[in-house]
């Protein structure tokens, strides 16, 4: 029963000191743990989660992945009894140590449910199978990310986290606390944006009244292009390195993603910017990978690299992760992490980092912003027309110009395709501009759509119907109350949204 609704300033204040109270919590739990050892063991246990993570991607069209998603992680008797099968299974198709690190992180997931349903947590029904489980793993990536980067400068004591105790020991305190900073951090934006907006406050926890996803699908971070939607590239010629199929990741891999984002981005001399610079930096480290995954050098190495690539203060600034902050921390694409007089690294955060500075660097390029509203519009097609609409090509009517036309039922959907980046770490970093910034992109979709409305005669008259519906899909997210603005991370479900409008 709701004990409390607050609103206004007293909704703001509240959400400070949430906040303030899961700063403190992380930092208190961490503290006795002892940091080389501790950052050297979550690392490997976010190893295997990111391995479990992309299981469905290896496993595609074979038996074993049915039988490992399907499994029951709630079920003792059931995962007793699977678990060697499983175990079989992963060892014929991958190697000793990837099924190995598989395994734990199977039998760590199955103790955490296990856990997380005797203290009746919620997150205990998002885990309920190993299928479940990838999806919530996946939302919570940037968690289990921002911890490994903030246990190096909070952890200093002397306790030592066991091998197979990772995720028993920072999952809850991720799920209480850490989800804690970035969610209050939303409520302070939204509490600024929303006149309305409200906290309901009992003694079971904290219910906003406005949401906000800044997610896109499959819980990645949005970007104006992804190299998935460069379908007009010919990636035939590219010249890749053999892949062992037996490993989920490997320095192999990692030099291959660098080939293909060449590749897929060459027309926006994407070599000739400070990309450039960093790639060749990459490939610098390859020969420095140990155990397929895994990048450590001195930091007067590091600086000798970087300066034989001749990478800037900026580039150079960015690659490292610079503050103890875990709220920070969730927001930043810095690959390397200080560990005494180490950097620490791994393929897959390179490879992430790789395409965000691809991003920082082609956003600046006007051809690029340019083409990516065409590819925009295009993959807005394709997802309408797997739910159904009949996409018409209408681009022109007398002088009337329309990005994406669609009919359903008789009822044409008129969708205009925005492209306007949006930085979302501003949400933490610089609230007050953030909010100023998502206010003038709602006034300017709000706009659009009254433009829509006063020429929606031409559609009704070109297409013979009487009926018809006009929508923003704006590819980053914007905070709005305006049911016709829609995010592009919500296309999947936009035929159940824009019926109901």
């Amino acid at each position: 029963m709701v004990k409390q609704r607050l609103t206004g300033a007293a909704a703001q204040a509240e959400a400070i000191r949430v906040l303030t109270l899961s700063r403190v919590g992380i930092e208190s739990s961490l503290a006795p743990f002892e940091p080389r050892s501790t950052f050297e063991v979550w690392f490997s246990t976010f190893r295997g989660i990111e391995e479990l993570i992309n299981l469905p991607g290896e496993l595609c069209g074979e038996p074993l992945l049915e039988e490992i998603v399907g499994l029951d992680l709630l079920d003792m008797g059931g995962v007793l009894l699977a678990l060697p099968s499983i175990k079989a299974g992963l060892e014929s198709r991958f190697s000793h140590l990837v099924a190995q690190r598989l395994m734990h992180t199977l039998i760590q997931l199955h103790a955490i449910v296990t856990s997380f349903a005797t203290h009746q947590l919620p997150a205990a029904r998002e885990m309920a199978t190993v299928g479940t489980a990838i999806g919530y793993l996946q939302s919570r990536r940037r968690h289990l990310l921002a911890l490994l980067h903030t246990i190096p400068a909070v952890c200093r004591g002397t306790q030592r986290l066991h091998e197979l105790d990772g995720l028993n020991q920072f999952l809850y305190l991720i799920e209480t606390a850490g989800l804690g900073t970035t969610s209050m951090h939303q409520n302070l934006m939204l509490a600024q944006v929303y006149p309305d907006f409200a906290l309901d406050v009992d003694e079971v926890g904290i219910l906003a009244s406005h949401s906000f996803n800044g997610l896109d699908l499959l819980f990645l971070e949005p970007e104006r292009v992804a190299i998935t939607e460069m379908a007009d590239v010919d990636f035939t010629g590219v010249k890749r390195v053999p892949v062992n199929r037996r490993l989920i990741f490997s320095k192999a891999e990692l030099e291959n993603n660098l080939a293909l984002i060449a590749a897929a981005y060459s027309e926006f001399n994407l070599h000739d910017t400070s990309y450039g610079q960093l790639a060749a930096f990459i490939r610098s480290l390859i020969p420095l990978v140990v155990e397929e995954y895994f990048v450590r050098l001195p930091v007067k190495r590091f600086d000798e690299l970087c300066s034989e690539k001749k990478l800037s203060d900026t580039l150079r600034k960015a690659l490292v992760v610079e503050g103890s902050d875990y709220v920070d921390n969730t927001s930043t694409y810095a690959p390397f992490t200080r560990i005494g007089c180490d950097l620490v690294t791994s393929v897959t955060l390179l490879s992430r980092f790789a395409n965000h500075w691809k991003n920082v660097c082609l956003n600046r390029v006007r051809r690029y912003q340019i083409r990516s509203g065409f590819i925009f519009e295009k993959s807005v097609k394709a997802a309408l027309r797997t739910q159904g609409f009949d996409v018409t090509e209408i681009k022109r009517v007398g002088r009337a110009e329309f990005d994406v036309v669609a009919t359903l039922d008789d009822v044409i959907y008129n969708v205009q395709c925005k492209n306007n980046l949006v930085d979302l770490n501003r949400i933490e970093a610089d609230m007050r501009r953030f909010v100023r910034y998502n206010g003038s992109l709602d006034r300017a979709y709000r706009k659009a759509l009254e433009k829509e409305r006063g020429r929606e005669q031409v559609l009704l008259g070109e297409l013979g119907l009487t009926a018809i519906k006009h929508f923003v899909l704006s590819r980053f997210p914007v905070a709005t109350q305006n049911p016709r603005v829609l995010a592009y991370g919500e296309i999947s479900r936009f035929r159940a949204l824009a019926v109901a409008v």
